[in-house]
């Protein structure tokens, strides 16, 4: 299945002027994903087709990060001081910053993780896990999944808040 995501994917950057490139990841930067606990799947995604550091993305109606920007988004910035401690490793945003998550606390029959959607701007650091939890919004029941939705533009795009 990852080959036919791959490429939808590669076939919708083809037709979209500056979406960006995919391209090998570095060792060193598979092995610092590795570390940080990113999952597999994620890994062998980036092994062979991570958005080019030197734009840091690719962008379609959402944006794919590259390693370096993926650590950055979960260690430094919102949804993923909040998220990540708790098993979501965001990847990826909406134009929003909404975060993209794979969810490593869910694992599939087949190994995968579904992808899940959390607002960048109701989690922080701070936010209780039961909140947390009340806001992930399923948008793709693995990476597969997500990259053909992200290909096609039909992924949600809408965070859910729940109320506090």
């Amino acid at each position: 299945m990852r080959t036919k995501a791959i490429q939808a994917l590669q076939d919708a950057l083809g037709r979209v002027d500056n979406a960006g490139s995919l391209r090998p990841a570095a060792p060193e930067d598979i092995k610092r994903a590795k570390e940080a606990g990113f999952p597999q799947e994620l890994l062998e995604l980036y092994a062979d087709h991570e958005p080019s550091p030197d734009k840091t993305w690719v962008q379609l109606r959402q944006r794919i990060w590259c390693i370096a920007h993926a650590l950055v988004e979960n260690r430094n910035a919102v949804p993923g001081l909040g998220v990540f401690p708790h098993g979501y490793v965001v990847f990826a945003s909406n134009m929003c910053g909404d975060g993209c998550c794979i969810d490593t606390n869910v694992r599939l029959l087949d190994g995968q993780h579904p992808v899940v959607l959390f607002p960048h701007d109701s989690i922080d650091e701070h936010t209780d896990l039961a909140y947390i939890e009340a806001s992930r919004v399923e948008v793709a029941s693995s990476l597969d999944e997500f990259l053909l939705k992200f290909a096609a533009g039909t992924l949600i795009e809408e965070p859910y808040y729940p109320p506090r």
